[in-house]
């Protein structure tokens, strides 16, 4: 790990250097460009501080309990820019919120020409649109439960593509990564059902070893129709009719065993119309059987959500998002820990979140609030809590 940090430090220097006369953009973002505009950096800090209000339902306590916290969720630094010339760009992405100190993303693109690019590095796999978009955009205040299950997560790989957060009207993305996730948030539904403990390579402060490298083919292809803009799930520019179209695919040739899928898939669609918007993902996730090791179906997932902006400071949104796990999968993940407990295993979880936006100046200085409502399905009985959500979000 020492020699990533030595890494981050070249990456630093280089991009200064590689700029010889600093020119100050006048107004926005900390940036510098050269002389002839053709390298340039970008830095950025995003903070977001959120108070959070948990009603949680025990089954063993007939009392619900309550918890309330207020933290940074994310303190997020970015450096970002262009090397030698305008083809050759770079992202280098800091968590450091209390406590934590994550290298979230580290590559290079290149772009050969305006239908072909390559990205090399650790990023987010291109497993839906829905999860490559940043975090600063959400409509919520946070992804839906889906993205814990299902990912996309980031890995180190490399991505043939032409565009991958702006596509053009047909996009494309084909990465083959490393197949062990980099860090442990999402993509991590098959290790929770075991109950297995997922390693972060990504903790600068304590990193766990990467895992062994085992190939994983992860495919996007998306139609993008008037100029959709696929960064954002709101619809912030208010326009006539665009739509979004995609299909995700990730497999997995020799997973491990009890923590990741063997085969991935997710269709979806976004549409936006004057200020509406509505999305949906559909997500199949399949796993190799202790038993057999066969392919099987372990569990399928959905997110259905909508938005309207009423103007351009406020909007309304609503979500429902849904994980069915398969009883095959269940029941080789009570074999593993030796729990013959079907009552106490989990077999769906819901959520259903209403949300207030406030957009002072759009996803640099929002305020974001919501309740959301979560159900957990299990043999014999099921649990419900609820959360309140309040998160003011500043990004320089």
């Amino acid at each position: 790990m020492r020699y990533l940090r030595l890494y981050i430090v070249l990456v630093i220097l280089f991009s200064i250097f590689s700029i010889p006369e600093i020119a100050f953009s006048a107004v926005g973002p900390f940036k510098l460009y050269s002389a002839d505009s053709s390298s340039y950096i970008r830095f950025q800090l995003v903070s977001q501080l959120r108070s959070d209000l948990n009603c949680l339902e025990e089954k063993s306590d007939p009392d619900r309990s309550y918890a309330f916290s207020t933290r940074f969720r994310r303190i997020r630094l970015s450096l970002s820019g262009s090397l030698l010339k305008k083809e050759l760009t770079y992202l280098l992405h800091l968590s450091t919120a209390p406590g934590s100190l994550e290298l979230m993303d580290l590559y290079i693109n290149y772009q050969v020409t305006d239908n072909i690019q390559l990205r090399y590095g650790q990023f987010k796999i291109p497993f839906t649109r829905y999860r490559i978009q940043s975090y600063q955009r959400l409509t919520f205040a946070d992804w839906a439960l889906v993205t814990r299950y299902f990912g996309a997560e980031r890995q180190p790989g490399l991505a043939l593509h032409n565009g991958y957060e702006k596509p053009p009207r047909w996009g494309y993305v084909f990465g083959i990564f490393n197949g062990a996730n980099a860090r442990s948030s999402h993509g991590i539904g098959i290790a929770q059902i075991f109950g297995e403990k997922t390693p972060n390579p990504s903790n600068l402060a304590d990193p766990a070893p990467l895992e062994k490298y085992h190939p994983e083919i992860v495919c996007h292809g998306s139609y993008n129709h008037n100029g959709i803009n696929v960064q954002s799930d709101t619809d912030e520019e208010r326009k006539g009719l665009q739509y979004l179209g995609a299909f995700s695919l990730a497999f997995d040739f020799e997973p491990s065993r009890h923590r990741e899928f063997s085969l991935r898939l997710a269709g979806e669609f976004l549409v936006k119309y004057r200020g509406v918007s509505f999305s949906s993902v559909g997500y199949a996730g399949y796993f190799k059987h202790s038993n057999n090791r066969r392919t099987e179906p372990a569990m399928t997932g959905g997110l259905f959500q909508t938005a309207y902006r009423i103007n351009h400071l406020y909007e309304i949104s609503l979500r429902y998002a849904l994980v069915d796990i398969r009883k095959i999968l269940r029941d080789d993940a009570a074999a593993y820990v030796a729990s013959g407990a079907d009552n106490d295993r989990l077999q769906r979880e819901e959520e259903l979140t209403a949300g207030f936006n406030i957009y002072f100046s759009e996803h640099a200085v929002k305020w974001q609030n919501d309740v959301g409502c979560l159900r957990y399905s299990y043999g014999g009985y099921n649990l419900t809590d609820f959360i309140i959500r309040s998160q003011l979000q500043l990004s320089f």
